[in-house]
């Protein structure tokens, strides 16, 4: 049976100068961007606005650099827990830090309001083919 081998974004800029990693962190740093922007506007669409508390603005971006070309965007926000947790419901468990509400307002089926997941599954295909070409485009300079 044929072994299968997995190519990583990682493996291929190894092989390549620093101008294709360069080229490929601008293009992952270009799409994060993007991704954040649609994140945004998926919220105005679902009515979410400032005054839902700090999660608009707990959307943050890390950049990828040429030592790691990791991008993370990250929205996390927490709720003061309740006065008498689990009070109501026992059988929850609330983190230390508090009540994750952007989770709640994103998953829970009583407000359902998806904004994070659905712009990257929006996104993901023109994210995947636009580093792809920036590679291609700056390893055949």
């Amino acid at each position: 049976m044929a072994r299968k081998s997995r190519i990583t974004l990682k493996k291929i800029l190894s092989e390549y100068g620093d101008e294709v990693k360069q080229a490929a962190v601008e293009s992952i740093n270009a799409a994060a961007d993007e991704l954040e922007s649609a994140i945004k506007g998926n919220m105005d669409k679902a009515g979410i606005k400032e005054d839902t508390g700090a999660l608009r603005g707990s959307i943050k971006v890390r950049r990828a650099t040429v030592k790691s070309l990791d991008a993370t965007i990250k929205s996390e926000v927490y709720a003061p827990l309740p006065k008498k947790p689990g009070a109501r419901n026992p059988d929850i468990n609330y983190p230390a830090e508090g009540v994750p509400y952007g989770r709640l307002i994103e998953f829970s089926p009583r407000i359902n309001k998806p904004f994070f997941y659905t712009a990257w599954y929006e996104k993901r295909q023109k994210i995947y083919a636009d580093i792809a070409d920036s590679i291609h485009k700056a390893g055949n300079k």
